[in-house]
């Protein structure tokens, strides 16, 4: 009868063994399921971001190429706010003789941001020739 207890006994070691390393496994694959959800949680976030940052890029140059068209097609135009289906823009110039600084401040439906500034010269022939001086991408 000791022979059974002992092999009863040493069963049970090796069943309670056995459930606490399952119960070690398991934990640390919930662990790292865990980690890898707020990893692809965080990828999901950082790209829709880039995305929006793109759109907004986008929308601040198509601006940008229209400030340049109507001062090219009226040397006097001041400033205007656009609107298109992508986002919304704020056009300012400020002359300063020959030349002029373009602010376009763009604005897409989620609130992203971004402003742009060129500094250009124009021509005194009768094409309107536009000078680009620089080009610079701000941050707010």
């Amino acid at each position: 009868m000791s022979d059974f207890r002992q092999q009863s006994a040493h069963s049970n070691q090796s069943g309670i063994i056995a459930i606490v390393t399952v119960l070690i496994i398991s934990a640390a694959a919930l662990v790292i399921a865990f980690s890898i959800s707020l990893l692809s949680i965080g990828e999901l976030q950082l790209g829709f971001a880039s995305q929006q940052g793109g759109e907004a890029h986008s929308v601040a140059d198509g601006c940008m190429e229209e400030a340049m068209r109507r001062l090219r097609l009226d040397t006097g135009y001041a400033s205007t706010h656009l609107t298109t289906a992508r986002g919304s823009c704020i056009i300012t110039i400020v002359p300063s003789g020959s030349n002029r600084t373009l602010t376009v401040t763009a604005s897409t439906s989620n609130n992203f941001n971004k402003k742009i500034e060129m500094s250009v010269t124009l021509s005194s022939d009768t094409r309107s020739t536009i000078t680009v001086n620089s080009w610079t991408e701000k941050d707010d």
